[in-house]
């Protein structure tokens, strides 16, 4: 099942079947600890897309999402999951309907993101999980699956929410993550059982090379706080956007890891908010 066919499909459903299929085959081949699977396996009162069991004995669903979906219909899809101990892991087909626009593993400026888009990411403490597919002559195989981080674009009329006349959407700024392996962990985030891949939390990497960018550049006494902000800014922003920055650089001095002077401070706070 490396490739699938697509012939006789319907066009909205092949996507859906053809990444739902190849996840059952990719995550079962190469996460040792999954001990059983099964395709739409009927729980409660839902057919999962995907089900797992663990060597743990916890359980988990995937859910693969090419069409719209409500937030509303998320959430309430996951409580019913959760209320049976269940652990759910939501993947987006980065060019299907249920996104905003296409989703790349790539960084980009100022693309749009959906209400759906926006709310898996406070659920997945910073992520949202996307596959695209390969299709080649009525098959398709499966890339690998990647992670994108959201933060706030730099320009000020990009953000907020905006409306045309079919839908809602947000401006953002995506910072991509590889996926290291197909290996599922489950956890409980923002109250919800959730299993994800093993991908580190971009926020969390950016903190990292910030604390020891400022150590590396402290210790030289040309750099006062005002240049080596300037310093962390250059050689970071590229990657992480300057919004994204500023938000670890003030969140590292609450930590007390790094200090700069209260002054600074408050003007990187003013910039966050405004």
């Amino acid at each position: 099942m490396n490739e699938i066919s697509l012939i006789g499909t319907p066009a909205e459903s092949h996507f859906h079947k053809a990444i739902k299929l190849l996840l059952y085959k990719y995550i079962y081949e190469n996460d040792k600890s999954v001990v059983k699977r099964s395709i739409e396996k009927y729980l409660g009162n839902r057919f999962a897309d995907v089900y797992f069991k663990l060597d743990t004995g916890r359980e988990v669903v995937v859910e693969v999402q090419n069409s719209k979906i409500s937030v509303k219909e998320i959430i309430k899809r996951t409580k019913d999951y959760n209320k049976q101990g269940i652990y759910i892991l939501w993947v987006l087909h980065g060019e299907g309907n249920c996104v905003a626009s296409s989703k790349y593993p790539v960084d980009t400026k100022c693309i749009k993101i959906s209400l759906a888009e926006n709310f898996l990411h406070r659920m997945y403490g910073g992520r949202v999980y996307y596959v695209n597919l390969n299709i080649s002559k009525n098959m398709a195989s499966l890339r690998t699956p990647f992670a994108l981080h959201f933060s706030k674009p730099i320009s000020k009329n990009k953000r907020g929410f905006f409306k045309n006349r079919y839908d809602g959407y947000y401006f953002k700024d995506s910072n991509f993550a590889e996926i290291p392996s197909w290996n599922i962990l489950c956890t409980e985030f923002s109250g919800y059982k959730i299993a994800r891949f093993y991908d580190k939390n971009l926020k969390n990497v950016l903190k990292k090379r910030i604390v020891n960018f400022y150590y590396l550049k402290n210790k030289n006494p040309r750099y006062d706080e005002n240049r080596l902000l300037k310093a962390i800014l250059k050689s970071l922003k590229k990657k992480y956007g300057k919004l994204m920055i500023y938000s670890a650089i003030v969140e590292l001095v609450n930590e007390k890891k790094i200090v700069f002077r209260r002054k600074i401070i408050k003007k990187i706070q003013n910039k966050i908010i405004s």
